[in-house]
């Protein structure tokens, strides 16, 4: 909830006033939780992508749960193969992928004459691109994104050992978080103080749940 707060608050003082200067501020306000919830709901979608793949597998899902960045499909055990986990891994950017595509396509589509018209090309539009900003953030090489759990499969696949594939891929995962961490200090410095926030929150989440899923794979 404070996340989508946040969205909602960026989204109409920031970035949507530049695009329609004549919208009042409630309207503004609206199309911005409007955004912040339809954004959630791809998450749900991204989720689902995982879930069915890993359901196709013999792989029980038993929740999926929507958290501060995103949200996770919580399975009931961990891929027993490494391409089995690549593929479920896979499946939720390919979803992520479609969805932006669709929008993209939408987008190019609706006429902008009037100003109702205009509000949902905004929605629309921004839809596309944070799609597309999910999928190049969860396959950034470090676990528990996507991207890291492909680099984890991989090399399991390739080494056939799974705590050194686990361990290389957490490694990585709090090496990026925190360098996202110094990447929004840095814009801390420069004045952004909205990216600056976003990035540290978001340093400080993957490298603490890197080092979560390190600690339980050794347990």
């Amino acid at each position: 909830l404070f996340i989508v707060a946040l969205m909602t608050w960026s989204l109409a003082t920031q970035v949507f006033p530049g695009d329609a200067p004549s919208f009042p501020p409630a309207a503004l306000w609206a199309l911005g939780a409007l955004s912040a919830v339809l954004l959630f709901a791809c998450v749900i979608l991204h989720e689902l992508g995982h879930a069915l793949v890993a359901r196709a597998f013999g792989i029980p899902v038993v929740a999926i749960t929507l958290f501060m960045f995103g949200g996770v499909a919580h399975i009931a055990r961990e891929s027993r193969r490494p391409w089995a986990e690549l593929a479920i891994a896979v499946a939720g950017p390919a979803v992520s992928l479609a969805l932006a595509a669709i929008f993209y396509w939408t987008a190019a589509r609706l006429p902008v004459i009037t100003a109702p018209q205009l509000a949902v090309l905004l929605v629309v539009r921004y839809l596309a691109m944070v799609n597309i900003g999910v999928i190049i953030f969860n396959l950034l090489p470090g676990f528990p994104l996507d991207g890291g759990r492909i680099l984890r499969a991989v090399v399991w696949g390739l080494t056939r050992n799974y705590r050194l594939a686990t361990t290389l891929a957490c490694g990585l995962g709090t090496l990026l978080g925190w360098g996202l961490v110094a990447l929004g200090a840095w814009r801390l410095t420069r004045g952004s103080w909205t990216g600056g926030i976003w990035y540290i929150l978001l340093g400080l989440f993957l490298k603490d749940a890197a080092q979560a899923s390190l600690r339980q794979t050794e347990a």
